[in-house]
């Protein structure tokens, strides 16, 4: 059995990776479509996001926030809203 591999983001030590992506939905489901994320899981989400295989891509001209948004088949997701008014969802597992 492969031995589990622990994730640190923002100061937080997660175990494993599974726990890591549960903090994640957790935090995702504090909010509804249409909130802002709030400041404190702003900068845990910010650190998130510097993990993303497309890092650069998504972050783009720069992040002003993040906002919650309806997703397929009744879920919800995480949407980057820059500072040159674009904005683009992103998947916070593949940031794990």
């Amino acid at each position: 059995m492969a031995k589990a591999q622990s994730v640190e983001i923002a100061g937080h030590q997660f175990p494993r990776k599974t726990d890591a992506l549960a903090f994640l939905k957790v935090m995702l489901n504090r909010y509804r479509p249409g909130d802002t994320v709030g400041a404190e899981d702003r900068v845990f989400l910010m650190e998130a996001l510097k993990r993303h295989p497309e890092a650069a891509t998504k972050i783009g001209s720069g992040v002003k926030g993040f906002e919650i948004r309806s997703a397929d088949y009744g879920t919800q997701c995480f949407w980057i809203l820059r500072v040159d008014g674009s904005d683009e969802r992103f998947s916070y597992k593949s940031c794990i």
